[in-house]
């Protein structure tokens, strides 16, 4: 890694879906590093120990943070604040912090709090599924991804950049962004549609859902995500989400007018623009 500094020992606080596939991609890319699972339950870092993701686990992160190079944080952002401050006392001096938390800005605040802007720089790896649990982690979830890195004025720069060299080892390409713009940006591309899903699933009346097909399966896919997880975002970034959620409403107004009077002009001259905006944005069209 960057700044010379080891990676000799890694602990992943959380190892779900995307905690276990943090610590899959650590044993193809630092074969030589020991990886410490933290988890509420014993059951599924049995399942994580199982799959290769850890090499050992524990209940107690104060047990095994000690030891590590870095510590990283992968349960919902709700339960950062409490575990922060439990490792806190217990990291040796060069240990990091980073973390794969959805936002940015009350992480970033919770963080200076109790750990300091001289060990942790959040982090926003964009990769994952609908899936959830350790039996689903793979090595190269996040291979070819793009990892958005907010830190702030008074964030070391060897610090970012050795947790910058983190996420390209494990194969992601990264940016920098600060915590608001961060925010902004995924109410749009990722809070709102995860939540916009979710209503559509919650739309139809029952005896309407024998006749769904592959148009509410494709739209309603995000639906399936973790609620605790989700629940958490939206509490987070509450303001974006809001305001994000307010502009849609309006969109949705003037939509609805225009069919209401019978504007097949400005109908499709909707649908084009989304169409055109969607195969520039998503080049493989998928």
């Amino acid at each position: 890694m960057a700044c010379e500094q080891p990676l000799n020992h890694v602990t992943i606080i959380g190892v779900g879906l995307l905690g276990g596939s943090i610590g899959l991609a650590l044993r193809d890319s630092f074969p030589d590093c020991t990886t410490a699972g933290v988890g509420r339950r014993q059951a599924s870092l049995d399942v994580a120990l199982r799959v290769g993701a850890i090499d050992t686990a524990t209940t107690d992160a104060a047990e095994v943070v000690g030891d590590s190079d870095l510590v990283v944080l992968c349960t919902p952002v709700g339960a950062f604040a409490r575990h922060l401050a439990a490792i806190a006392p217990h990291l040796k001096d060069h240990c990091a912090i980073t973390d794969v938390g959805s936002t940015k800005r009350e992480v970033v605040a919770i963080a200076e709090a109790t750990v300091g802007h001289e060990r942790f720089v959040g982090c926003h790896p964009m990769a994952g599924m609908e899936k959830k649990g350790p039996r689903n982690a793979t090595a190269d979830l996040y291979r070819d991804a793009l990892c958005v890195l907010t830190p702030v004025e008074q964030t070391p720069r060897p610090l970012v950049e050795r947790i910058d060299a983190f996420w390209k080892l494990l194969g992601m390409r990264t940016v920098e962004m600060t915590p608001a713009a961060h925010d902004r940006a995924v109410a749009t591309v990722s809070h709102v549609p995860h939540l916009l899903s979710s209503l559509l699933m919650s739309l139809p009346a029952t005896a309407d859902l024998p006749v769904a097909a592959t148009g509410l399966r494709d739209m309603t896919r995000l639906a399936a995500g973790d609620p605790e997880m989700w629940r958490d975002i939206a509490l987070s970034n509450r303001k974006p989400i809001v305001e994000t959620l307010t502009r849609l409403g309006e969109d949705m107004a003037v939509l609805a007018d225009a069919i209401t009077r019978g504007d097949a002009d400005g109908i499709v001259d909707l649908l084009e623009k989304a169409k055109t905006r969607r195969e520039e944005t998503f080049s493989d069209g998928a």
